[in-house]
């Protein structure tokens, strides 16, 4: 089966090469990858490799690196990523002594790689282990961790034939941990001996990221200055169809009771282009706005647009009432952050891929909406706005009963390399 999944990769590296030639973000991947890493300075030093697909799965990986620095300090850090959007919003992270891309999952490169890097473990996040990279990760010796993982019930990872394929990936492993027991027993589907349920260190990579924020207090004292004593409506990761929705519902409703209302809408893609189709649609409403980069002058709008990468998390805590965008594109962003603020929250339908969302809505403490529909959406907002000071006691502790999970996952990791 490996020789199968070997030759897929050369056809798909071939067809990504020459889709590069036309796709400025493919040609950005491959220069990524151009050079490779130098590990020289983790010489003398217990090396731990991380690997993370893309941003989220960073935060992931980043809170168990911040707690193994608890234990001691002779560590090195390198983390791999394999989606560039990691690269441009954790170029400047100071967690990893090394930050490099993975390169593409050929054996022989992966090979090279651990000859080069000598880890004394691999831990990856949520689901982005590469068969290539396991296996010659484990052919060194060196344990494997799976951390926060998912398996989701419509995966074709735990489903004949691939399976079987999954099999020769999880199996080898140290130790898979799952963020739930509902996705530790689809893992055990695949890989019976080395499974165990202990949570997501999602609530602990939020919670310690938290601790940093004076690296954005200058945007939060601008946001706070916007909002001005009034309620306010924090809408993150959003899309077109969510933005309208709440573009419509703060042009009719100034007023959440006696009390002045506004919304601070973040993006999931912050680039020009989405920042003019927000601004458009606000115009078309008549409802005010601004950018948060401009917003010396921002004291009265309806609408602040943070149009910077980062932040998000932050503003959650400002939050009268939130909305998590994803919820009517197909999938669920992360309602952690908004969860860690005590904030009661809002969504749309799909929230199958988010198990926390999940627990969150089986406990009523997350909304969901069926449809975009303004008029239940306002009904929602004034809802959680009435109920705001009980909801919030009960979601701190939701998020409270979910932290530590890093610290778990540590000492299995510490134990596992004193007797190795």
């Amino acid at each position: 089966m490996m020789w199968a999944y070997d030759i897929l990769l050369v056809l798909i590296y071939a067809l990504l090469r020459f889709a590069a030639l036309f796709n400025r973000r493919l040609r950005l991947s491959f220069s990524l990858r151009k050079t490779p890493p130098d590990f020289s300075a983790a010489s003398g030093k217990s090396h731990i490799w991380f690997h993370a697909s893309s941003a989220g799965e960073f935060e992931q990986v980043r809170a168990i690196a911040l707690e193994l620095k608890k234990t001691r300090k002779n560590y090195f850090f390198s983390f791999s990523y394999f989606s560039d959007s990691a690269y441009r919003a954790k170029k400047s992270d100071t967690v990893p002594d090394l930050l490099f891309a993975l390169p593409f999952d050929f054996s022989w490169r992966m090979r090279r790689l651990v000859a080069a890097m000598r880890p004394a473990a691999l831990i990856i996040g949520k689901y982005d282990a590469w068969a290539n990279q396991v296996r010659a990760a484990v052919a060194a010796g060196v344990p494997v961790y799976l951390a926060s993982a998912t398996l989701p019930a419509k995966s074709l990872r735990y489903r004949w034939p691939i399976k079987l394929f999954m099999r020769r990936v999880y199996a080898p492993m140290r130790k898979i941990f799952a963020v739930d027991e509902e996705h530790a027993v689809r893992f055990r589907s695949i890989s019976a001996a080395n499974v165990v349920a202990v949570g997501d260190t999602r609530f602990d990579a939020i919670f310690a990221r938290l601790q940093e924020k004076k690296a954005v207090e200058r945007e939060l004292q601008q946001i706070k200055k916007a909002i001005a004593g009034r309620h306010c409506l924090v809408v993150g990761s959003s899309y077109a169809t969510s933005e309208k929705m709440i573009i419509a519902f703060i042009a009719r409703r100034k007023k959440i009771g006696s009390k002045k209302f506004m919304g601070v809408v973040a993006p999931h893609h912050v680039n020009e282009a989405r920042i003019r189709e927000i601004e458009s649609e606000c115009d078309r409403c008549g409802v005010s706005h601004e950018r948060l980069s401009r917003a010396q002058s921002a004291r009265d709008v309806d609408i602040l647009i943070v149009d910077s990468l980062g932040l998000l998390a932050f503003v959650y805590p400002i939050a009268h009432v939130a909305y998590v965008g994803g919820g009517f594109e197909g999938s669920v962003h992360s309602v952690i952050e908004a969860a860690v603020a005590g904030v009661p929250t809002l969504t749309g339908p799909a929230i199958q891929n988010s198990p926390e969302a999940l627990a969150l809505c089986a406990t009523g403490l997350l909304a969901v909406l069926a449809t975009p529909d303004v008029a239940i959406f306002a009904e929602r907002v004034e809802a959680l706005s009435r109920a705001r000071g009980a909801l919030a006691k009960k979601i701190r502790q939701f998020f409270r009963e979910r932290l530590g999970v890093s610290r778990r996952i540590v000492h299995t990791v510490i134990d596992d390399l004193s007797h190795s």
